[in-house]
Parts: structure tokens; sequence; C-alpha cells
């Protein structure tokens, strides 16, 4: 199997996996709306408990930044959910579970956005594009790409035409197998960004968000 050039992967993302990106960033975005309007779900303890815990974090992070053995455990972690989009894509009944997973993913997003931003008002926006937004910069348009292209190799199995094109297949696995191992390299960079930098970052901001009131 011949991986596709630089000019077949444009063809790709643009031609064969428009539609499914469209609904790969759908169930990202509703996922963060969910997750922001749960938000509000929350009873003043739990707001509560979880503000204390974040400014505790922040007190931490303004002492030293607390980058020791995160790289492993969150490269682990990002890899495998990437890993399992892609064993959603290869199996035939993926296609509903990958929505589910980008729906997921969004929620957390949001939800943690939306708890910044609600509890800490200025600051939660400046410390949720340090601490969340760097990073997915990379992780969430590689995880909506991944998914897209689990969409379409998952639909491309259960699709009539396959019995008549069994080459296409092939050259859909090679071609979505290679556009994930290419955005292996994706979630690498924002693994280190999300393990590097923005702890160095929380820890130069760290003495003016540790001191927002509770």
């Amino acid at each position: 199997m011949v991986v596709p050039g630089p000019n077949r992967w444009v063809e790709l993302l643009v031609g064969r996996y428009i539609a499914q990106l469209y609904l790969a960033v759908a169930a990202l975005a509703v996922g963060m709306i969910f997750g922001a309007l749960a938000v509000s779900t929350l009873t003043a303890v739990d707001k509560q408990s979880l503000a204390a815990y974040i400014h505790s974090f922040l007190q931490l992070e303004a002492a030293r930044p607390t980058w020791h053995g995160v790289f492993r455990s969150a490269l682990a972690a990002n890899l495998k959910t990437l890993g399992l989009l892609y064993l959603l894509g290869v199996s035939v009944a993926g296609m509903p579970l990958v929505l589910v997973l980008l729906f997921f993913r969004g929620f957390v997003l949001g939800f943690s956005v939306g708890f910044l931003v609600s509890q800490l008002h200025l600051p939660g926006i400046g410390l949720s594009v340090v601490a969340i937004g760097l990073q997915n910069l990379f992780l969430v348009p590689a995880l909506a790409i991944a998914g897209a292209g689990a969409l379409a190799f998952s639909w491309q199995l259960v699709s009539p035409a396959r019995r008549t094109a069994p080459h296409a297949v092939l050259e859909g696995f090679a071609a979505f197998t290679g556009l994930v191992l290419a955005l292996s390299g994706v979630v690498l960079v924002g693994t280190l960004l999300e393990s590097y930098a923005v702890p160095l970052l929380l820890h130069m901001l760290g003495s003016w968000l540790s001191r927002v009131p509770r």
C-alpha cells in the first residue's frame, strides 16, 4: 500500500472527508454547548469545591511549574483518544460511536471553559486561553479530522459499492491509516505544549491568577 502524497492529502481532506468533517465539527460544537450549559446545573457546594481546587492549583503553579511527569501521561491519553477513533473507523459499527466520542470531548472542553469563565470572569477567560486553548489549537483539529476520516472509512465499509470496488476499500484504508499517523505528529505538538508551555505560562501568570477573589 502506498501512502498518498501531499497533493492527495489535500484531495482527501477537501474532497473525500468534507461532509464527514462537518459532522465531526458539529459533534464537537454541540458537545461544547451542552458542556457550557451543564455548568448551571452544578450546586453551590459543587461550584465552591471546584473553585477551591482551581485556586489551590493556581497557587501550586505560581510556586513551581508542575511539568514533571506530565508529558508521558498526557501523550498516552491523547494518543489513546486518537487510537480509539482509528479503531472505531475500521469497525463496521463505529460511526455513531465516533460522534459520541467527539461529543464528549467537546462537552469536557465546554464545561471547563464555561466553569472558569462563570467563576473567575475576566481572569477565567485568560486562564482558559492559557490552560485549555493553547494545546487544543492542535488537539481539537487533529481529533476532528481523525473523526472525519473514521466516519468516512466506516461508511465505506458498509457501503454497497465496496463489493464492486474492493480496491477502493484498500485505498481508503491506506489513506485513513496514513492520515492518523500524520495526525499523531499534530497530537505530539499539542501534548508538548500542554506538558511544558502551559505549566510555564501558568507559573508566569500564577501570581496574578491566584489572587483572584473566591
